[in-house]
Formats: C-alpha cells, sequence, structure tokens
C-alpha cells in the first residue's frame, strides 16, 4: 500500500514538472489578437526592509502602489520582431504580507488597441518587483509609433505608465 502512494506522488511530481506546475511566477505562451505574448517572468528587486528604507516609508502613512519604470527593449522593430517589455513596480502596506496584485498590459497604435490587453495577476509581498514578459509583433503590423499602457492595481490603489516604440 505505501508503495502505491510513493508510485503516485513521483507521478504526479513528474505530471507537474512537465505541464509547469513547478514554476508558479511564469505563464504559458498566449495569442491575444494579433499579438503574441510570451511568458512572464517576475522577480523580487528590493525586499520590503530595503524599500521601505529607500523611501522612507511609515505605516501609520497608508500604502504605496508605486510604478518605478517600465521599458521597452528595442524601441525600434520591424514588423514581425519580439520586444521585451520590463515593469519595475513597489508595493508597501502596513502589513508584511502578501497582496494581490493585477498587471495590465495595452498596446495601443493611432489610439486603438492593438490585440488584447495582457493581465497578470499574482500575489506578492511588499517590496520591489520586476516584470519582464516577450511580445511577438505581427508581421503585418503597421509602421508608426505605437503606445504600451501598463497598468499596477491592488486593492490599495493603482499606477500607471505609458512608453512608445516605433516599427519601422
Amino acid at each position: 500500500m505505501r508503495e502505491n502512494w510513493q508510485k503516485a506522488l513521483i507521478g504526479l511530481g513528474l505530471l507537474m514538472l512537465f505541464m509547469g506546475g513547478c514554476e508558479p511566477k511564469q505563464s504559458g505562451v498566449k495569442q491575444l489578437g494579433n499579438l503574441m505574448w510570451g511568458r512572464y517572468q517576475e522577480q523580487i528587486k528590493l525586499s520590503r526592509e530595503d524599500a521601505v528604507a529607500k523611501y522612507n516609508y511609515c505605516p501609520t502613512g497608508g500604502c504605496v502602489v508605486r510604478l518605478e519604470e517600465i521599458e521597452i527593449k528595442p524601441q525600434w522593430v520591424k514588423p514581425g520582431d519580439s520586444i521585451v517589455l520590463t515593469t519595475s513596480y513597489t508595493i508597501l502596506t502596513p502589513e508584511k504580507v502578501a497582496i494581490p496584485v493585477t498587471i495590465s498590459r495595452e498596446v495601443r497604435y493611432q489610439g486603438q488597441t492593438v490585440g488584447q490587453v495582457k493581465v497578470t495577476e499574482t500575489r506578492n509581498p511588499n517590496g520591489t518587483w520586476e516584470n519582464q514578459v516577450n511580445i511577438q509583433l505581427p508581421a503585418t503590423a503597421k509602421p508608426g509609433t505605437y503606445s504600451m499602457l501598463v497598468t499596477v492595481t491592488t486593492g490599495y490603489g493603482r499606477a500607471q505608465k505609458n512608453v512608445d516604440f516605433v516599427v519601422f
């Protein structure tokens, strides 16, 4: 009986490994409209203590949701090329607990959304986080300036920034 349980647990572990169950901070590739959104990766850049010191944060002052920086590399691309979007954000709350965080990314061209908005939902402890996602542009992308709107939302607030890139 014990051997059957051990075999079942090993089988479950192998299944999770092959299906990506051991990578909780990554998502699979999804085609959204004409854009191909790749896997995202997220890692902590500053611990809660380091972020508290950097921003001189006082818990009695409330909560902080700060979108530090968004960056696209390269900023000049051809149709069909890939870009990497890096988003850095800080969350600080009086409680030292992980909170739900939603990151939405919207690509716009001439005021219109291209494809669908990419939304990532995660649960992170306080600190400064860096999130990266690869995006492949369609081969039919029209030349011009595109805008990436990134929004970080928690139950305590929301922050938003824009960055442009050019298809030539």
